[in-house]
This record gives structure tokens, C-alpha cells and sequence, in this order.
């Protein structure tokens, strides 16, 4: 076979040998999606705020249930960093899970880390757990 045969083949099948050049593109490219994927995953992480929220107990005041009016009692600590304004949400839950009592707080800006927070939480029927759902830094 003469070499313009052998092109007029390979132009016809698609057997040009472009493998090389194809290949370090792919090299490349994955090398720079993984310099960028890490550089992003560590100065990601690095610049987020700490908050965080523990729930240490609750209580179900079952005494006001015959004048139908339920509230419970929640317990929760919060660190953040010293100055940070700080609202929480509070759910109070029945038997089936079903939210039955929510308020969100304010909490006072303070200059330690960590503070404990009692809420009172109105609920329209009886709740089985009461529990801070979830903390967000507020703006001033």
C-alpha cells in the first residue's frame, strides 16, 4: 500500500493517530480540576464561621394541659465566636413527629464562646420531644 493510500484509508475510517495529543489535553485538564478541586475545598473550609449547637435536655409542663394550653421547656448550648449575633429555631414535636410548637430566639450577643439558652415553647397539643433545629449568624 503506497502512503496516499494509506491516508486516503485512515481519512475514510477515522484511524488518524491523534492519541498523543488527545491524551496530554486529558492529563492536563484532570491535573488542573484537581489543583482547583483542592484549592477550593481548603480555602473553603478555612473562611466559614463556627457555630454550633448542642441540645442538652428538654421538659414537657404536662400541669397545664387541662386548661389547654401546652408549653415545653428546651435547653441548648451555643458556641459561636465571641460577638456574634446569633438567632436559633425551636421545634416541638408529637408522638408522630408532626411539628406542633415553633419559635425562633434572638439570643444577646455575648463576649465568651458559648452560652446555655432555656426557651419556653407554646405548642397547640402535647409534644414528645422539644430540640434547637438549627442556629444561623445574623447581620447587624
Amino acid at each position: 500500500m503506497t502512503e496516499a493510500s494509506r491516508e486516503t484509508v485512515a481519512d475514510r475510517y477515522g484511524t488518524r493517530r491523534s492519541r498523543r495529543f488527545d491524551r496530554r489535553i486529558g492529563w492536563a485538564v484532570g491535573g488542573a480540576a484537581v489543583v482547583i478541586g483542592a484549592l477550593v475545598i481548603g480555602f473553603g473550609s478555612w473562611q466559614q464561621d463556627t457555630l454550633e449547637v448542642k441540645n442538652i435536655g428538654f421538659s414537657l409542663n404536662k400541669d397545664q394541659a387541662e386548661s389547654g394550653i401546652y408549653t415545653a421547656t428546651t435547653r441548648f448550648e451555643v458556641n459561636t465566636d465571641p460577638g456574634v449575633r446569633v438567632s436559633c429555631a425551636v421545634e416541638a414535636l408529637n408522638t408522630s413527629k408532626a411539628t406542633v410548637g415553633w419559635k425562633v430566639v434572638d439570643l444577646p450577643v455575648i463576649d465568651t464562646r458559648s452560652q446555655d439558652v432555656t426557651v419556653n415553647v407554646i405548642t397547640i397539643g402535647p409534644a414528645t420531644a422539644v430540640n434547637a433545629k438549627s442556629c444561623w449568624p445574623v447581620e447587624l
